[in-house]
């Protein structure tokens, strides 16, 4: 089946990023990755766009596709197309290196204030064991309302990663604070588009009802 696949095309030094589209025929149940793969390898050898796993599994592929945050790779492109065509641009609130791929350093950096990989879990609940399955693809920076235009704003999945140390019953002062659980306004968008069911926006409402009642302290 033909589709037109649009995608957003940005590389440094340019003054402005632009739509470039392309004509492909493949079948519905093609993931739309292959399809990029596809269009850099018989169209457009300088399309830039981040892969590895091909099964969502590493989070790479994380984009914006017809304007909904999704993993490329686990998505069909007959499923997402409207009308036969497909628009694919880079995941918002992350610089754009190139074309779809962009820098999550921003994202990594908040990880380092939090070290959420540095505590012993004292219990290991399924709610807490949910939380290691984090991609850290970016995609609930992108949906957050707050992340992809606070840059301060911690983010919903380092926050929620941070409930994972907090057996102790203690959690960084920074998410105590206006760039932590304070600066969600609660849209749920992160949870919405997270591929694994992370729920990062219910934890941060949990972490925020804990830091009310006292159930959790900050060090």
């Amino acid at each position: 089946m033909k589709y037109r696949v649009v995608i957003r095309k940005y590389k440094a030094g340019w003054m402005e990023p632009k739509y470039v589209s392309y004509e492909v025929d493949v079948d519905p149940e093609t993931s739309v990755l292959d399809v990029v793969e596809k269009i850099g390898l018989e169209k457009d050898r300088t399309l830039a766009f981040e892969h590895a796993c091909h099964h969502g599994a590493c989070g790479a592929c994380g984009m914006i596709v017809n304007g909904v945050e999704r993993l490329a790779c686990i998505t069909k492109i007959g499923e997402v197309a409207r009308n036969g065509i497909v628009v694919l641009e880079p995941l918002r609130g992350f610089k754009v290196i190139s074309d779809l791929a962009v820098d999550k350093a921003r994202m990594f950096k908040q990880y380092a204030l939090v070290k959420p990989g540095t505590h012993e879990k004292v219990v290991g609940t399924v709610e807490v064991e949910k939380l290691l399955d984090c991609l850290e693809c970016g995609i609930c920076y992108s949906a957050c309302p707050i992340a992809n235009t606070f840059e301060g704003y911690v983010g919903p999945s380092v926050i929620a990663m941070s409930y994972k140390s907090s057996s102790n019953g203690k959690v960084p002062a920074i998410i105590d604070s206006r760039r932590g659980v304070w600066a969600c306004h609660g849209s749920f968008e992160c949870s919405a588009r997270c591929p694994v069911d992370f729920k990062p926006g219910e934890t941060i409402m949990k972490i925020r009802k804990e830091l009310l009642f006292g159930k959790l302290q900050v060090v």
